[in-house]
């Protein structure tokens, strides 16, 4: 696996399977430990207003000089003041696969959905009608009317995996691999699920567990749960064929066991949890480790300012945002609008 990718767990369920027949979705956001998330408010003339993350490197060179696909001032995790919600986890395509000449950027695609988009069906419309899309994305989805689906976008098209409604109760999960029948076959070998020494299949499985575990109750509080799971923690992250240094449990502690660190060549390990609730509209926010633990190697930075917990930001009124604004800092901190964003 190359530096240039995010590496995710995400989850998501609706209808009876929730206490509430609400729709749900959860990700941990893991990268190398210079590379953070903040939060930050959306504001365009005459289109919707979302809160979402953003990712920026913390180091002397910005994410595009380092490789990375993920571009200044792009929604990794958003969601929009009608209640549509996205998280992302991106796919490693095989080697061999080229970006096709008529690809749309991932980024162009979830901007455009969160700032014109009020359901499920609407951003899979949007998706679906691009006849490819770089870099390839597992995307879970879910609205304020209690629909969720799972797609799959990249240089084959888009591929619905799954689709559920209020009605129609279910649970999606996913990691940094194609699921789709039609597209497993372009995956990079050493992520296959089939691939048991990489990480993909051990969180998938966990997750799997969990949600067997949690079936009918779920809700932010067992999210917050589940995100914060060390279950395959104790397995060495050096053994990982995706990337040396990249953890095994889905709330990720990923390290090289060095008490120093190399800018820009750090081990891989969550940067920040997320849960969207579209029924509230609410974006959920964890800084760092959810759990709350501390470094146990120094190559694990920034990770001694983890919240530890879940804080809740909704939405102001619409004249109160001119712009793009910062609801957090990239080293945990809470701005002032942050702070007036905060739901009690």
């Amino acid at each position: 696996m190359s530096k240039f990718s995010v590496g995710c767990f995400l989850i998501g369920v609706c209808g009876k399977f929730t206490k509430n027949s609400e729709a749900l979705l959860g990700s941990v956001s893991d990268d190398p430990y210079d590379v953070r998330t903040f939060m930050k408010v959306v504001k365009s003339e005459n289109e919707l207003t979302h809160i979402g993350t953003e990712l920026t490197s913390t180091s002397e060179h910005t994410l595009e000089e380092r490789g990375y696909f993920a571009r200044f001032n792009e929604t990794t995790r958003g969601i929009n003041e009608s209640g549509l919600a996205f998280t992302s986890a991106m796919v490693f395509e095989d080697k061999n696969t080229k970006k096709a000449s008529n690809a749309t950027d991932f980024a162009d695609v979830t901007e455009f959905i969160m700032k014109n988009c009020k359901s499920v069906e609407d951003a899979i419309s949007a998706f679906s009608e691009k006849k490819a899309i770089f870099p390839a994305y597992s995307v879970l989805l879910a609205d304020n009317y209690g629909s969720l689906a799972h797609i799959e976008v990249g240089s084959y098209g888009t591929a619905v995996n799954h689709h559920y409604s209020k009605g129609q109760s279910g649970i999606v999960m996913a990691v940094n691999c194609y699921q789709s029948p039609d597209f497993i076959k372009y995956n990079m070998p050493e992520s296959l699920m089939t691939n048991k020494k990489n990480n993909n299949v051990s969180r998938f499985e966990r997750g799997k567990i969990l949600a067997e575990k949690f079936k009918g109750n779920f809700s932010v509080e067992v999210l917050k749960q589940i995100l914060s799971d060390h279950e395959n923690n104790l397995q060495n992250p050096l053994d990982n064929p995706l990337l040396e240094g990249w953890g095994y449990s889905i709330c990720n502690h990923g390290t090289l066991k060095k008490d120093n660190y190399q800018p820009e060549n750090l081990p891989w390990g969550t940067v920040s949890s997320e849960i969207l609730q579209p029924s509230k509209k609410l974006f959920w926010y964890a800084y760092g480790w959810p759990c709350g633990q501390k470094p146990e190697y120094k190559d694990q930075i920034f990770q001694q300012n983890s919240w530890g917990k879940f804080i809740p930001f909704g939405f102001l009124e619409k004249n109160h945002i001119k712009a793009t604004i910062a609801l957090t800092t990239v080293d945990g901190e809470i701005t002032k609008t942050g702070l007036k964003m905060i739901y009690e």
